[in-house]
This record gives C-alpha cells, structure tokens and sequence, in this order.
C-alpha cells in the first residue's frame, strides 16, 4: 500500500495495534458510527471491524485478535489473518490506529 509516496509495511500477526484516536464511536442498529468533525470524515463499521476496534483499545497483537476472533466467529486462522490485516490497514491508514512491529520494539 502506498500513501503520499510511501509504501506502507504490511500488518501481519507480530504488529502491535492501538487506538490513535480519541473519536468517540457511537453503535447504530449493527454499526458503529463517528464523526470526525476535523477532518471532515464519518467512520462505518460493521460489527466484525468494530469487534476489532473494541480489541485494540490496549495496544494488542494482531496474532492476539485473532485468537479472540477465530473463537467468536466461525472463521479460520489464516482467512482471520488476512481480513484482519486488511481492516487494520484501512484505520491507518485514515489516522485511527497506530501499528508498530513487535520485532523492532
């Protein structure tokens, strides 16, 4: 993935995630909404991406959301992994989380 030029790493299951954010999340029906006046964004997510979002409220490994998602839903290790990495992706890549390689810290 590139931003502004930048090939981002990918995330796998050593990266350890955390909430960068202070946007308040609210649930509506079976999504979980914010607004982010500042920069002018409202954030959707479904119930499995807000399960993941309730996860990392401690930074966490991705390997350890899996674990706890691979219980709860009815979904293999590496299909969890994947769609996983690709969520997590997506919140940093819109400011939402921070991700820093176990290896390196």
């Amino acid at each position: 993935m590139h931003v502004s030029g930048v090939q981002m790493p990918e995330i796998d299951a050593r990266c350890v995630v955390r909430r960068s954010s202070d946007i308040p999340f609210s649930w509506l029906d079976e999504d979980m909404l914010a607004i982010d006046e500042r920069a002018g964004y409202c954030y959707s997510l479904n119930a499995s991406a807000a399960r993941i979002w309730d996860l990392i409220l401690t930074p966490k490994s991705v390997g350890d959301v899996c674990s706890v998602l691979c219980k709860e839903f009815a979904v293999d290790r590496e299909t969890c992994g994947r769609d996983v990495s690709e969520v997590l992706s997506a919140m940093r890549d819109a400011g939402l989380i921070e991700v820093t390689d176990a290896a390196l810290g």
